[in-house]
């Protein structure tokens, strides 16, 4: 009986790590996702790009050549950096 709780403690424990995992990953997808659109596409984007990748926008900081988006997807937050280049108008994703 202790070994199958011990089992299914660590299982669950496992599957709520994966989730996480997971959760993680799409958050920070949609966060590049939506700052990039914000520098090629412009801001009136953002949102859509964001809800498009099953996320929510939370803020959004622009300035003439750099966008900063945090995004929550389910209870996780993210968020990403994108610049324009100011020679080709390259968008890059900055940490």
């Amino acid at each position: 009986m202790v070994a199958v709780s011990a089992t299914f403690l660590t299982v669950a424990g496992l599957g709520n790590s994966l989730n996480i995992i997971i959760s993680s990953q799409r958050a920070q997808t949609a966060a590049d996702a939506g700052a990039l659109s914000c520098i090629i596409h412009g801001q009136d984007t953002i949102e859509q790009t964001v809800i498009k990748n099953k996320a929510e926008l939370v803020s959004v900081i622009t300035t003439t050549l750099q966008c900063q988006v945090v995004v929550q997807f389910r209870g996780v937050y993210r968020d990403a950096f994108a610049v324009a280049s100011s020679d080709s108008r390259l968008s890059t994703l900055q940490r």
